[in-house]
């Protein structure tokens, strides 16, 4: 009797895949999940951006160092994107990502830009916290692992790339470049995500 149940829970489990495989996206799938890649690849741009040895003075840095145990983060992104939906959350994150560029490849203060980071960190935050469960939404129960791995894969080309960059990017005026480039990706974003 066990086995019978078995081989009915295997046919059903294998005539479910054969259905979910039968499913064909179309290019808005992947174009979505591209253009929302744009936001966790800003993430990790930004968390790379700061070993520029332009952002850094060594002795300042140990002059003034930061207090343990101290954290500053912004709480409620689930609230946002329960509110308003996550891709409407992803596009009005796009300001952030814009001000945090514009904003920090402007200034000349390290005070101003070092607040700024803030606003850029906003949006780092809460381009990881919504873009995983948009994804989701989007894909098909079969593909949502293999798309749901593009958060982490442009986290990390967002921290290579401008790692690799600071060979050209290290002079006195190639780190506003570096600071400045969200704002393409918040572009772009915003003139192709689909409504």
């Amino acid at each position: 009797m066990e086995a019978a149940s078995s081989k009915k829970a295997t046919a059903f489990d294998e005539a479910n895949k054969a259905t979910a495989h039968l499913i064909k996206p179309k290019t808005i799938l992947y174009t979505s999940a591209l253009l929302t890649w744009l936001q966790p690849f800003q993430s990790g741009w930004s968390t790379s951006q700061m070993n520029l040895s332009q952002y850094n003075d060594t002795d300042e840095c140990n002059a003034r160092p930061v207090a343990e145990d101290t954290c500053l983060m912004f709480p409620g992104h689930s609230k946002l994107s329960d509110k308003y939906g996550h891709k409407t959350t992803l596009m009005g994150n796009c300001i952030f990502m814009i001000v945090g560029g514009v904003v920090q490849a402007s200034v000349s203060n390290i005070w101003l830009f070092a607040l700024d980071r803030l606003v850029a960190d906003i949006s780092s935050g809460t381009a990881t916290a919504t873009i995983g469960s948009y994804v989701n939404e989007l894909s098909p129960p079969h593909m949502r692992n293999t798309l749901g791995l593009g958060l982490q894969i442009f986290t990390t080309i967002g921290i290579l790339i401008p790692a690799i960059l600071f060979f050209f990017a290290n002079t006195s005026s190639g780190w506003r470049y570096l600071a400045a480039f969200p704002v393409v990706l918040a572009v772009i974003f915003l003139l192709l995500a689909p409504s």
